[in-house]
Parts: C-alpha cells; sequence; structure tokens
C-alpha cells in the first residue's frame, strides 16, 4: 500500500492487475478501435516516462495502464491521433511527472488526462461504456479492497450519495446503459489511493461528495454516468482532497483540547 506496507511499483501492479477483467471486456465490445486508443496512450505514457527517468531519475510505473483504459473506457469518440497523445502528454506529465512520478502526485493522471480531452475537444462524442464493464469491475474492486489500495469508505459512500443524488434530483434512477463507466470511474478513478484522502472520516466525506457531485452533474446535463460527469466530479473533489484530510484532522485536535482542557 501507499502508506509503506508495499512500495509503490508493488501498488501499481496490483492496481494494473485489477485493470485486466474491464481491459478484457472493453476489447471484446469494441475490438480494434479500444485496442488502437490504448496501443496508443500506452506508447505515448511510456516515451515520456522514459525521458523523465533518463533526464531526472523519476522511476517508470505501471500505473500508466490506468490512465490508458480509462481512455479506451471513457473516451471512446473518434479522437484523432494528435487529439489522444496532446490529452496523454498533458495528463502524465503535468499530472504526474513533474511531481516525481505516480505516489507523489497530487490529481490523478487519468483524470487529468480525460478532463483535459473533455474540455479542449468537446466536440468530440463519447459513449459511456454498458453493464460488461460494470460486471467487469466487480473482481477489480474486490481485489482492491483486499489488499488496501481502494477503500471501501470511498466506495460505499459515492455510490450511496449517487444514488440518493439522482433521486432527489430526477425521483428516478435509470443508469443501467451507463453502468459500465459508473463503476469504472468509482473503482479506479475517484478510488485513486493517491489522490484521495487518507484519513477514514476524510474518505467518507469525500466519496460522499462526489457521488453527489456526479448526480448534481448529471441532473444539470442530463447526462448521468456519461464519462464527462464522472471525471468532472472526481478532478472537482480531488482538488478538495488534502482540504477534507486538514479539516478531520483539526477536529480531532480541537475535541482532544476541549477533552483534556
Amino acid at each position: 500500500m501507499i502508506n509503506g506496507v508495499w512500495s509503490r511499483n508493488t501498488v501499481g501492479w496490483v492496481i494494473a492487475a485489477a485493470l485486466l477483467p474491464p481491459l478484457a471486456v472493453l476489447l471484446l465490445e469494441q475490438g480494434a478501435p479500444a485496442a488502437l486508443r490504448i496501443t496508443m496512450a500506452l506508447a505515448v505514457i511510456a516515451g515520456w516516462q522514459l525521458a523523465f527517468r533518463i533526464g531526472a531519475g523519476v522511476p517508470m510505473s505501471p500505473t500508466a495502464a490506468l490512465t490508458a483504459v480509462a481512455v479506451g473506457v471513457l473516451a471512446s469518440g473518434e479522437m484523432a491521433i494528435w487529439q489522444l497523445a496532446l490529452a496523454v502528454t498533458f495528463g502524465t506529465v503535468l499530472g504526474e511527472l513533474v511531481f516525481g512520478g505516480w505516489g507523489r502526485n497530487v490529481l490523478s493522471p487519468a483524470v487529468v488526462t480525460l478532463a483535459f480531452a473533455f474540455v479542449s475537444f468537446p466536440e468530440i462524442r463519447h459513449a459511456p461504456a454498458g453493464p460488461w464493464v460494470a460486471l467487469a469491475c466487480a473482481p477489480a474492486a474486490i481485489l482492491l479492497m483486499a489488499t488496501g489500495i481502494l477503500s471501501w469508505r470511498v466506495l460505499a459512500a459515492s455510490g450511496t450519495a449517487l444514488v440518493a443524488a439522482a433521486l432527489a434530483f430526477d425521483g428516478e434512477l435509470d443508469t443501467m446503459p451507463v453502468l459500465g463507466g459508473i463503476a469504472f470511474g468509482l473503482v479506479f478513478l475517484v478510488g485513486d489511493p493517491v489522490s484521495s484522502p487518507s484519513t477514514a472520516a476524510g474518505r467518507t466525506l469525500y466519496g460522499a461528495l462526489t457521488g453527489a457531485l456526479m448526480g448534481y452533474l448529471g441532473h444539470q446535463y442530463g447526462a448521468l454516468g456519461a464519462p464527462q460527469t464522472i471525471v468532472f466530479a472526481a478532478l472537482l473533489t480531488s482538488i478538495f482532497a488534502p482540504l477534507l484530510d486538514h479539516a478531520v484532522i483539526a477536529a480531532r485536535a480541537y475535541r482532544r483540547r476541549l477533552w483534556h482542557g
């Protein structure tokens, strides 16, 4: 785990292994187009990782697979090669490598990559992944929770808040056509162990805030479960993750002062 029980490299390989079931389903459903997007993303990331390895000694990381598969799952539109390369470059370099590599970054490079793609090329339409990808995310979530990489508090709070917000805003919950994107986003983007809070209470607040924001954005734009809804909710709440941890720690210190004062 990131807390020192496991090395960052080992955590990266576990995450890469957890990606295999949704990756297999994605390739079966979409075939060559998805394989091409993922291969191109991996090639660009590997090139930048190698450049930073040679130039600055930043270790290479298997978590490059997460960004590549996230592009395959959530950015299914017909992006030109230069558009894909630009988005992956921005997310990998500015979201991860300039901080010294994965484990030291503030935001998930996969989230930064997708957010850049959605903002820079809004004319490209991206179809959300369906229920089979969601089913494939189940063993991934089990593996990541069993190894302590994915916090069950984040997953439970975000899923519960998403359902509650969707019902509160729309009065119904029709997520079956977009369930794959939601499941992948919650497990691999929202549940990212680096960009999410480290305290138990902070994780619960973070998950609840993300799920509620996904429900709200889905209501505002009529696209619950759309890739943009998932990614922007994850991006906004990740920015405030350190603040949530700070608030939790400050509240604990205040309670101790009252107790002993």
